[in-house]
């Protein structure tokens, strides 16, 4: 009895367990969570943004990307972790060291939906080479798919 609740609650932590698709139509599996709003922690996942002056706000999270395999979802290693960030910078202009900026349509697709609050709807957006996005009229920073670094 004690492994079964041990089971259960390593896979719904790892976000492997219940394959269902929640209210917003993401698998279980793919969901980014916990979405955290403190900027502690978030120089260790994103190291890039220290070249970007102080971080006024902030929205990220990791998803789990376990592998599927015939049925089953293998339990994620630390290499498996991705992590996507939405900062608000205090000085929009600080971003531009991280250059150069060409015109971009919006923020990058796959922005798990959890982050979806953090992004504002319109503004002028750029992209750069490391694939981060910005948002000029509100020094925004969405950053996607970011491995964790150890």
């Amino acid at each position: 009895m004690a492994l079964t609740v041990l089971a259960g609650a390593l896979a719904a932590a790892c976000g492997t367990g219940n394959q269902a698709d929640d209210a917003k139509g993401e698998p279980a599996a793919r969901r980014c969570e916990p979405v955290r709003s403190t900027t502690s922690g978030l120089s260790e996942v994103f190291p890039e943004l220290a070249r970007l002056g102080p971080v006024v706000s902030a929205g990220w999270c990791g998803q789990a990307h376990g592998s599927l395999d015939t049925g089953r979802v293998q339990v994620p290693g630390p290499s498996d972790w991705v992590y996507y960030g939405v900062v608000r910078l205090a000085d929009g202009a600080a971003a531009e060291a991280w250059g150069p900026w060409k015109p971009a349509a919006g923020p990058p697709a796959g922005i798990p939906t959890a982050l979806s609050s953090f992004i504002p709807a319109d503004g002028q957006w750029s992209s750069n080479e490391a694939g981060a996005y910005l948002n000029r009229s509100s020094a925004t920073v969405v950053l996607g798919s970011v491995p964790l670094r150890k």
